[in-house]
């Protein structure tokens, strides 16, 4: 896989993320922790466990997963418990951390406390 990630020195993302190779391009619609239910519920790491669940759930369609991405636009209804989603971030992507963005909004859909989108990379085999 052709990606090269240059990682932050002081966050839980990358600075930027290089895609060197033919392949496939994802662009995944923001998503949110909602439950089979379509409710949104529990503090901000819990919300964005569930928001990344769905994340990899459609990357999955695409035989991708979270390593595949290379770029998430966070947003968020306050920035105060910024630190907890970043830790979820670091947990969930690891070595394969993405350039990341968040976004400070007056509301979301549901309740949501948070909502996701990402761009991932495929590449060719």
């Amino acid at each position: 896989m052709s990606i090269e990630r240059y990682p932050s020195d002081f966050a839980s993302f990358s600075d930027m993320v290089a895609v060197g190779e033919p392949g496939t391009w994802l662009h995944v619609s923001g998503q949110v922790g909602m439950d089979d239910k379509h409710q949104v519920s529990g503090d901000l790491a819990a919300q964005t466990h569930a928001t990344l669940d769905h994340v990899e759930r459609v990357l999955g369609l695409a035989g991708a997963d979270l390593s595949h991405v290379v770029r998430i636009t966070v947003y968020l209804t306050s920035l105060e418990n910024y630190a907890d989603f970043s830790r979820v971030r670091a947990e969930r992507f690891g070595d394969h951390l993405p350039a990341s963005a968040a976004v400070q909004v007056a509301g979301l859909l549901l309740g949501a406390q948070i909502e996701i989108d990402a761009v991932a990379f495929v590449p060719s085999t």
